[in-house]
């Protein structure tokens, strides 16, 4: 059987397990990565040595093609990603086709620890302030002025929950109407997928993100429990990557760097430790499996406010 027929089952497979889009899509480009560098060999003649020397070449001579141009190496993620999907690949191949494993050959890569960076509250006010008004303008004489984005209302209500839940980019854009309670404030994220990333849930909003969603609501005419909580300008729901370029937009408008949904994730938990959360809750309302994560917002809590009492000391202000 050739490579690529094998792959096409292996995709079969996923679908019927109910695996996300997302990961699928990470699991495809990998496995077609592996088959183009190997010329789509019969999937039985694959070894250790084929393995090997594709992990090589992902490292030192694979230059990806990117939509913003850019071919930088993979990073060590990227890397991980592959690594992962070739992993899943053979335990299904052995299991299925009676294959060997020539993925063990290839040790998992070492994974990145990106350093958690929260936004400061004059990043998220400036977001608030691009998100409803337009960038000034000026016209002759007259003194500049700023008028309302027709999607304000919805861009504030989007930041605020994002803010305020810490919930994902893909657990964002699946909300329905049923799934917020604005008397409440309790928004259900239903578990998606395998459930092992997005598990089910219920989060909070408090009465600044209620009114804003009430706000943005209240402009959608003829809404059924199953419409979708947010929509594009073209009235399609809201995905991952439409969030993401609708961020990142609103981040280069107000000046703020790196604003994608992750970072709102990484503030409301660390906001939430600062405020005297516990951080049991914290992984609850997260929807994390283990307290590894948890424990590096809470390391982080605990960092800056040691440095606020180096501030703050009244004995050192005071020079006792």
């Amino acid at each position: 059987m050739e490579f690529s027929t094998a792959i096409e089952g292996f995709l079969l497979h996923c679908a019927a397990s109910g695996l996300s889009a997302s990961t699928m899509r990470v699991y495809r480009y990998a496995l077609r990565l592996l088959r183009d560098y190997l010329a789509d060999p019969p999937v039985s003649r694959i070894n250790e040595t084929d393995i090997t020397r594709f992990a090589a070449w992902l490292r030192s001579e694979y230059q990806p093609t990117r939509m913003n141009g850019s071919t930088k190496p993979l990073s060590l993620s990227s890397l991980n990603n592959i690594w992962a999907a070739l992993r899943s690949f053979y335990r299904w191949a052995a299991e299925t086709l009676g294959t060997g494993r020539p993925d063990l050959a290839w040790k998992q890569p070492p994974r990145s620890s990106k350093p958690i960076s929260p936004f400061r509250q004059e990043e998220i006010e400036v977001l608030l302030t691009a998100a409803e008004w337009t960038r000034p303008a000026k016209l002759g004489k007259r003194a500049a002025f700023r008028m309302r984005r027709p999607w304000g209302l919805r861009d504030r209500a989007i930041l605020l929950v994002l803010l305020d839940t810490g919930i994902r980019a893909g657990e964002l854009s699946r909300l329905t109407r049923e799934d917020a309670n604005l008397e409440t404030g309790e928004v259900r994220v239903a578990a998606f997928g395998s459930a092992q990333k997005s598990k089910g849930r219920h989060v909070y909003i408090g009465k600044a993100a209620r009114a804003a969603l009430w706000r943005y609501l209240a402009t959608r005419e003829g809404l059924t429990p199953d419409a979708p909580l947010f929509i594009t300008a073209r009235g399609a729901p809201f995905n991952r990557y439409a969030l993401h370029t609708l961020l990142a937009r609103l981040g280069d408008r107000a000046g703020v760097a790196d604003c994608h949904p992750h970072r709102f994730r990484h503030t409301f938990a660390i906001q939430y430790l600062r405020n005297g959360g516990d951080i049991f809750t914290l992984q609850r309302l997260l929807g994390h499996t283990e307290l590894d994560m948890v424990r590096r917002y809470l390391a982080l809590a605990q960092t800056d406010m040691a440095e606020a009492h180096q501030r703050a000391s009244p004995v050192d202000r005071w020079r006792l």
